[in-house]
């Protein structure tokens, strides 16, 4: 590093002194002065007036801000505040090897990054810890991205493809999936930090959660293994082994969908705390087709068969399912996502998004992001939901509301560390033409030299105008006949789970105004509310009554004025009237006279529907669909643990728990058939004369009273007066010393309070 006075940390290094993931960690450093220098030389190499003066100047000066604001908060620092728009992200284009940074709110692109040795390479942007690192995916090489700087020069070779590149707060790691290693790095000086954990190969895409605990699926093994505050702990059981394990970040919650069993379900680092059964025929669906994505920003997670079309939006805190059918026809899909109502899902034929709005259980307008095929990358960040292809110099940030911005990745004049020498960006632009850009000159004719050639446009030949149709001489709406508007078909209805019910909600058709619309499909002790809908809606119907254990959909049919035939809609995804349960309520454990087990109470938690309950103990566990059971066949003087879950057919929820002390609870009993010996009576270390010895002897005629703790059998004795043999003996507690009578002086055997002691 240059410079004896070096502060290590602060100053980014440059490209040749790159490092391998072998290498020892570098110094860090420089001085302030010395980087904003530098950046200000970069900076008017690269935005220095050229002919559009104003825009020039006025970079000129929104950077020198820049460079100003860094001084003062230490730029390159890890965890120094990017000195762009705070509502924003960083997006890949890798036709030109650079990181844009976009404004959130309107899209315009505040700053550039240079990705050094990435021109051509897909990329992966981890931007939700103190850093920004980009990790090149062909490669392997990680770099750190200084916002406050625009450089991207600190960097280490991991020398391989195939990585995943994963952070948050202040933990980053390599996870090698091929080779089933994670490797944590530093996110300021992307050097490794300690060794490799292995976990064996084939490893699921990783995430980190809002606590900063990594996650990596382990298929082969069905598991899921957490790395609490960097260090590996116990895995998580979620599965059978070789199921195909997906996981995602709902609202910073580990969620892992099973696509083989089509289940989601909710992690912590205790093990499975709820689990949903996937509806709507996505159960049917080929595991590889069922696409889910790696975070959500609310707790609903999006989930879609792309080849079915059938589409669940579950809802990991309340447990309630929509239903949808996306068109699949024609369609390339990708996995969905939600932002607010709204579920936008990436169509790679297209370069667009579909959009379905669950508040009015239709799709939208599509919209169109590079118009051209291409893989559409989606995540929501800042509550912006933001759409990049890395290989298109269009991308878009939609808000909440469903406005659109689109983003030209490849504008020139922004903030940029780029060299005096550097190409210009759009120099490096790819041989296609999206969309947004200007077009190449016409082809020149080899024998014209003055200049391209233009073709004539064609003169429109005119469209014959048909003649309209009849007018109806009556009310369309009373009486149908030739002329009036044809009669259209209402939505598909949208299905949503309840406790107890399902919720219909559905498009009306367009054009002619039907009478009523009806529900169809209805089951047996099934009733529809209302029974139906008027032509001004309301647009919604709510079943009552059905199985938990059984899936409905239904149609919703459009009746007409006499004449016009009824319309029917195309059937709902099939739904259950029912939720997956929570956990147990209130669990009580009371002991049974005697011990040898406990009867385990509780209350059912609220909105539950067909619920089974399963109580686990110790060796051995129980079903039943009672809110108590009754465990027997326990041994006295020991602690077990025992929980509760609930399960019904649409998922299961997170047990309570609770213990089972069976410690035998003490008595006060007196000696007795002792008034007529003149004689001691021994208190025995064993339940028996002949083994042990005496731990106290009780005086002649004693019959005061003892703490008996529980009785147990041991030697046969006979009481020397009355004959009675026993071979009880009672464990005591007394001034005269602690350890077991015979019972034959204490009748512990005929008090129903006194337990055994085993």
């Amino acid at each position: 590093m240059s410079g004896a006075g070096s502060t290590r940390g602060l100053r980014p290094r440059r490209l040749s002194e790159e490092t391998s993931a072998a290498a020892p960690a570098p110094a860090r450093g420089a001085v302030l002065k010395q980087r904003a220098g530098t950046a200000a030389s970069a900076v008017w190499a690269t935005m220095r007036p050229t002919r559009n003066r104003s825009t020039g100047y006025l970079a000129i000066g929104a950077v020198g801000a820049l460079i100003a604001t860094s001084v003062a908060v230490g730029v390159g620092a890890s965890g120094s505040i990017p000195q762009l728009s705070d509502i924003g992200a960083w997006l890949g284009s890798s036709g030109t090897g650079e990181a844009t940074h976009a404004n959130g709110l309107t899209g315009d692109v505040d700053g550039k990054v240079k990705l050094p040795g990435m021109n051509g390479h897909a990329v992966t942007i981890a931007q939700d810890g103190k850093t920004v690192l980009v990790l090149d995916k062909k490669t392997g090489k990680v770099v750190r991205v200084d916002p406050s700087q625009l450089t991207a020069e600190q960097s280490t070779s991991y020398g391989t493809s195939g990585l995943q590149l994963v952070s948050g707060g202040t933990y980053a790691y390599i996870v090698d999936a091929a080779k089933g290693t994670v490797q944590r790095i530093d996110p300021a000086l992307t050097t490794p930090t300690g060794d490799k954990v292995e976990l064996g190969p084939g490893l699921g895409a990783a995430a980190v959660d809002a606590q900063g605990t990594l996650w990596v699926p382990l298929p082969g093994k069905g598991t899921v293994v957490p790395f609490v505050n960097g260090a590996k702990s116990a895995e998580v059981k979620v599965a059978a082994p070789d199921h195909d394990l997906v996981l995602t970040l709902a609202q910073g919650q580990p969620v892992v969908t099973d696509r083989t069993d089509a289940v989601t379900k909710v992690l912590s680092v205790a093990g499975t705390q709820q689990t949903f059964n996937l509806q709507g025929g996505i159960n049917d669906s080929a595991p590889v087709k069922i696409l889910v994505p790696a975070a959500t920003d609310s707790p609903m997670v999006p989930v879609l068969a792309s080849d079915s079309g059938a589409l669940a939006l579950v809802d990991v805190k309340s447990g309630q399912s929509i239903n949808a059918k996306v068109p699949i026809q024609g369609h390339a899909l990708g996995a969905p996502q939600v932002l607010g109502k709204k579920v936008y899902i990436p169509d790679g034929t297209t370069g667009s998004l579909l959009v379905y709005d669950t508040e009015s259980s239709a799709f939208q307008d599509s919209v169109s992001v590079t118009k051209k095929a291409g893989d559409l990358e989606l995540f929501v960040r800042n509550g912006l939901l933001w759409v990049n292809d890395q290989n298109n110099r269009s991308a878009a940030v939609i808000n909440a509301g469903g406005d659109v911005h689109t983003i030209g990745k490849y504008t020139d004049n922004v903030p940029t560390a780029r060299k005096k020498n550097d190409k210009p960006v759009e120099d490096n632009v790819p041989s296609a033409h999206p969309t947004g850009q200007s077009r190449p000159p016409a082809r020149q004719d080899p024998g014209n030299s003055h200049g391209p050639t233009h073709t004539p446009t064609p003169t429109p030949t005119p469209t014959p105008t048909k003649a309209p149709p009849p007018s109806p001489g009556k009310n369309c709406a009373i009486n149908w006949q030739a002329g009036c508007p044809e009669p259209q078909t209402p939505g598909t209805p949208q299905a949503q789970s309840g406790a107890g019910t399902i919720t219909l909600t559905f498009q009306p058709a367009s054009g002619l105004t039907p009478k009523r619309y009806v529900l169809k499909g209805l089951a047996g002790g099934q009733t529809a509310t209302p029974s139906e809908a008027g032509p001004n809606g309301p647009f919604t119907f709510q079943v009552n009554g059905g199985s938990c254990g059984t899936q409905y959909s239904y149609t919703v049919v459009a009746e007409y004025a006499a004449g016009a035939a009824s319309k029917e809609s195309q059937a709902s995804a099939p739904v259950r009237p029912c939720v997956a349960p929570g956990a147990p309520q209130s669990l009580d454990v009371s002991n049974h006279t005697g011990g040898h087990g406990a009867t385990v109470s509780w209350t059912a938690p609220s909105g539950s529907s067909g619920v089974t309950y399963t109580v686990t103990w110790p060796g051995g566990s129980s079903s039943t669909q009672s809110t108590s059971h009754s465990v027997t066949g326990l041994q006295n003087s020991q602690q077990y643990n025992v929980s509760v879950s609930t399960k019904n057919a649409a998922g299961s929820g997170a047990s309570t728990s609770g213990t089972i002390d069976l410690t035998p609870p003490n008595q006060t009993m007196n000696i007795t058939h002792n008034n007529n010996s003149a004689s001691q009576l021994a208190i025995r270390t064993d339940p028996s004369t002949s083994t042990g010895g005496r731990a106290g002897l009780f005086p002649a005629y004693y019959q005061s009273a003892v703490t008996v703790h529980c009785k147990i059998a041991g030697e046969s004795v006979s009481h020397d007066v009355s004959g009675v043999t026993s071979n009880i003996w009672g464990k005591i507690s007394s001034s005269y010393g602690n350890g077991y009578v015979a019972d034959v002086y204490l009748d512990s055997r005929n008090n129903s309070n006194v337990w055994d002691c085993s």
